[in-house]
């Protein structure tokens, strides 16, 4: 079991709820690690089992598979499913309905809890605040010095199945290789595709750099840009979101901008570089002993020569 989750005890039951993208989930990961009590946490997708695998949750629930409208209507509770598909729980700890006080009271009730929290998903304007902080006052939880939690342990079943998607890749799993993801769910996130590849060529002098591709990157340049990389530098083109935890937390560094990527890199132990533009670090930063940021309020602004020199002896 990770450490997060080490302090916790089975004298309550929390119901936590995130909707939001890979990122802002693994920042209410952080969160609900430093609770006490059974966690079980509603997500979309992978991101639920991806927290349950990582021992940060005791169980995950697919956001997309309940009957979530329930909560917007006026269908007496007996007569809905959530209720059941949710189950009864003491805490109710939520980043979905916040903004609408009959949905929250409704969504209280059908879990049964005895006490709520609805959570903000951004931090308010002129707040100085991560996002994590903001969380962590409000519920009053204390949280590791600088945030910097210890890494969340990787199955080694996970492992394997990265190392074999590696090799695959042209990637001898056992040496040493950097990580490069170029792109975040908003596309004014991202650096230059041709700056993260001349960091790649860079990088290549004294490790290979694998590039991590997923469905957004594809359908945002498009096919020949995607195979272009592919032909020069070894690519993990949509991993499973377990693959991908896996190979992160083997690699000897990582770059990326501000993404969920970057947030599972920093948060399994990768020493990770994180581009920021037009968001925060002061707000997003990703949690973890090993991160570096670079910012800059236009992206253009940052250079090559600079991530390199941020990234230091991680490179070497």
């Amino acid at each position: 079991m990770n450490p997060q989750s080490a302090t916790r005890n089975s004298q309550s039951s929390i119901l936590a709820v995130h909707p939001g993208a890979l990122g802002d989930v693994i920042l209410f990961g952080h969160l609900l690690g430093r609770l006490h009590g059974t966690v079980t946490l509603v997500a979309g997708g992978e991101k639920g089992k991806l927290l349950e695998g990582l021992g940060v949750v005791d169980r995950a629930l697919e956001f997309d598979a309940l009957p979530i409208h329930e909560v917007f209507t006026d269908t007496p509770l007996e007569q809905c499913r959530c209720p059941a598909m949710l189950g009864e729980h003491d805490r109710l700890i939520s980043c979905f309905a916040g903004s609408d006080r009959s949905a929250e009271l409704r969504l209280a009730a059908m879990c049964a809890a005895g006490s709520a929290a609805f959570l903000p998903t951004r931090p308010p304007p002129g707040s100085d605040a991560h996002l994590l902080e903001l969380w962590a006052d409000l519920l009053g939880v204390d949280l590791p010095t600088g945030r910097q939690s210890p890494p969340w342990a990787v199955p080694e079943a996970w492992k394997q199945d990265a190392r074999g998607a590696l090799r695959e890749a042209g990637i001898d799993p056992s040496r040493s290789y950097a990580a490069i993801h170029p792109g975040s769910g908003s596309p004014d996130k991202c650096w230059d595709l041709d700056r993260f590849v001349a960091l790649g060529r860079r990088l290549g002098r004294t490790v290979p750099a694998v590039f991590l591709l997923g469905p957004v990157e594809r359908e945002r340049w498009g096919r020949g840009a995607c195979e272009a990389v592919g032909a020069e530098f070894p690519t993990l083109l949509c991993p499973p979101l377990t693959v991908l935890a896996a190979a992160l937390a083997a690699a000897k560094c990582y770059v990326g901008n501000d993404s969920g990527v970057s947030h599972l890199a920093a948060t399994v132990g990768t020493p990770a570089l994180v581009i920021f533009g037009p968001t925060s670090p002061r707000h997003f930063a990703p949690v973890g002993k090993t991160v570096r940021t670079l910012a800059a309020d236009s992206l253009e602004e940052i250079s090559v020569a600079h991530a390199l020199d941020r990234l230091g002896e991680w490179r070497g």
